[in-house]
């Protein structure tokens, strides 16, 4: 505590009265958060990290700087935990661990730097005085894991880290299943090295966890280890990094073939090969070019090429149960083979609870775009009166296993799903309205926008997606509520009037309060009111005294992931147009490709949308990237957000790091 706060290593040593409480109630209190000030008076960088006392508080901790500070007396670092990469965090992050603080940071204008300095130290003594209390109402395992998959699914990693923080506090899944959803949460950010180096991942591999589980895991080690050394030419060095006892390869050696992703499947054959298994090798390759998955073979191993295998001369396992979602143990065998045809038998299986629908599920979503049931198999009238005869037991159990994939084939087809995408909606707008809840109905709105509904359709859409927009469209919420109606301006609308309507319910709350709005927020909103001309007027941020002192965006680069390449290039236009000496490049592509490396390494930073997201180039960008921001959502606004902010942040350390260059 002394050390941060000590005078020659921090300038608000300097000052006791304006940290002698702060640090009295970081040494003396138990149960408010620690919140520790920090000041550079030659950059006139101002923060305040805040730690919370205990890890599993992280989320009450977020509730409370957001009710407390928020975007009215804060720039930024309220809401989400950050990375600790400055030297003075060295402390913090050597006791406390990443993912530990967050930084609020603070405005240059003196007397909003005391009313933040007054909120926080009011916000510690309420807590430390208020009574004992449960910081969030338990929910069902069943929903905390349901909204845990959309999460993912939709392109909210926070939301989805939130939920796990809740799913292992609140208890009812081993901690062998809770390692399982941090890895498929690490996965879908890319972070490949992370998996490796999680904290009993070993444990978790000796007790022989799920095929899906299996393959994050053999996907992490080829992008760390394989992949780099197969594109130099150097198959020896892939084998040693296999037999490194690190790698824990030997525990996943064994595995089918044809349930695994392109790289998972990668590793294995570069791990018979290290074991000298020439003849396995063969067979294994003749079963992938039967099955038409030859290209995923690496050219080093290409000289064991064979024939076509004969039926029956290779065996295949049987898939593995998905991972467990109750306390309840799941069947240790389940048959790959099954008699669902259509998604609507799919939905229906689900949702009475067949095991083997479970698994074809899990299948699709590990070995994304090579799913065995098409959508075309089954009518548009037809898949929405399944779901709309779920039950609301039904329902969750089908958010949890079949939406994702269902929603990822149809993100991928061309086909029109208006009528199921509208009763869908219809369901998730009627019993809640959380961030996961508000991610999946972005991802709903943007696959409707692009069938070319009717008007007639158009209205009755945007009429049940208005139906509780007071519930939950405010400040903290603007990234979301301008993402919705930055979809509505991005895609042609049969109804006008009704898009215009949408946007002004959208847009009131946030009008009412938008002196609490950030730059990168109002900048948004100002520019899709003029385009569809609501005579809105947003205020311009008025310059504070000491505004020279503000980091200045000068040259940089930064990369922009995603899949929809409508959302990039809007981002692309507010970012350059806003700082023309910022280089924005854009990618979609789904492989791990040279471009995408070189663009990766030489991007000051990058911004990952995980939205239906391909894992061998999210794992990729995670492996060369110098630094990876994740937006809280998958729309241009909350991207664009994401990026200024990284933006000014890579600015501050940049000149913290050299002043002279101010």
């Amino acid at each position: 505590m002394d050390h941060f706060l000590h005078p020659d290593r921090n300038d608000a040593g300097k000052y006791p009265r304006g940290i002698t409480l702060l640090r009295n109630a970081a040494v003396n209190h138990r149960r408010s958060p620690m919140v520790l000030p920090w000041l550079n008076e030659q950059t006139q960088r101002m923060a305040y990290y805040v730690i919370p006392r205990q890890r599993e508080q992280l989320t009450s901790v977020r509730d409370l700087l957001v009710a407390f500070v928020g975007p009215s007396l804060a720039k930024y670092g309220y809401d989400v935990p950050v990375a600790l990469d400055r030297p003075n965090e060295a402390p913090i992050l050597e006791r406390y661990g990443t993912g530990s603080t967050f930084v609020v940071q603070a405005t240059t204008d003196t007397e909003e730097r005391k009313r933040l300095r007054t909120a926080l130290e009011r916000m510690v003594k309420v807590v430390e005085r208020s009574p004992e209390r449960a910081w969030s109402a338990p929910k069902p395992l069943g929903r905390l894991l349901a909204d845990f998959e959309a999460a993912l699914l939709s392109g909210a990693p926070q939301a989805a880290e939130t939920l796990l923080q809740q799913i292992d506090r609140q208890g009812g899944l081993s901690p062998a299943n809770v390692k399982h959803l941090e890895i498929r949460l690490l996965a879908a950010q890319g972070r490949a090295n992370k998996v490796l180096a999680l904290r009993g991942l070993r444990e978790v591999l000796l007790q022989d966890p799920p095929v899906p589980v299996k393959d994050m895991v053999l996907s992490a080690l080829f992008t760390a280890y394989i992949e780099p050394a197969l594109a130099e030419g150097e198959l020896a060095g892939a084998v040693d990094a296999l037999k490194a006892p690190d790698s824990h390869f030997s525990l996943l050696a064994d595995g089918d073939l044809l349930a695994l992703s392109e790289q998972a499947v990668s590793v294995l054959l570069v791990g018979m090969h290290g074991r000298g298994d020439g003849e396995e090798l063969s067979r294994s390759i003749a079963l992938l070019d039967t099955e038409g998955r030859g290209d995923h073979v690496p050219d080093a191993l290409a000289s064991y090429r064979r024939r076509a295998v004969p039926a029956g001369t290779v065996e295949t396992k049987s898939a593995e149960p998905d991972f467990a979602t109750t306390a309840e143990p799941e069947p240790e065998d389940v048959s790959t083979k099954t008699s669902l045809n259509t998604w609507a038998e799919i939905v229906k299986a689900v949702a009475q609870g067949d095991k083997a629908a479970f698994a074809l599920c899990r299948r699709m979503d590990v070995r994304r775009g090579d799913t065995p049931v098409q959508l075309d198999a089954v009518s548009d009238g037809e898949i929405a009166d399944v779901f709309a005869d779920l039950t609301d037991t039904e329902y969750e159990v089908v958010w949890q296993y079949a939406l994702g994939p269902f929603l990822q084939e149809l993100t991928r087809s061309d086909l029109t799903f208006r009528q199921t995408l509208t009763t869908i909606m219809r369901s998730i707008v009627n019993q809640r309205c959380d961030p996961a809840n508000l991610a999946v109905l972005d991802l709903l709105l943007e696959l409707f926008l692009r069938s070319a509904p009717k008007a007639a359709e158009y209205e009755e859409f945007l009429e049940q997606l208005s139906v509780r927009f007071d519930e939950w469209v405010a400040p903290e919420t603007a990234g979301q509520a301008l993402d919705f109606v930055d979809r509505l301006v991005a895609w042609a609308a049969p109804a006008p009037a009704a898009r215009v309507q949408t946007a002004q319910l959208l847009f009131g709350p946030l009008h009412v309060h938008m002196r609490r709005l950030d730059e990168a927020y109002l900048s948004t909103a100002r520019s899709i009111s003029n385009e569809l001309g609501l005579g809105l007027e947003w205020p311009e941020r008025a310059p504070s005294e000491n505004d020279e002192t503000e980091p200045v965006v000068g040259a940089a680069q930064i990369l922009v992931y995603g899949l929809d390449e409508g959302v990039l290039q809007r981002v692309q236009d507010r970012i350059t147009r806003q700082f023309p000496l910022v280089k924005v490049v854009l990618s979609t592509e789904k492989v791990a490709s040279k471009h995408l490396k070189e663009t990766a390494r030489n991007s000051d930073f990058s911004v990952v949308i995980t939205q239906c997201a391909a894992h061998a180039a999210t794992n990729c960008i995670g492996q060369y990237a110098k630094e990876i921001v994740y937006p809280r959502g998958a729309g241009s606004a909350s991207v664009t957000h994401a990026a200024i902010t990284a933006l000014y942040e890579h600015a501050a350390k940049q000149q913290e790091l050299s002043p002279q260059l101010r």
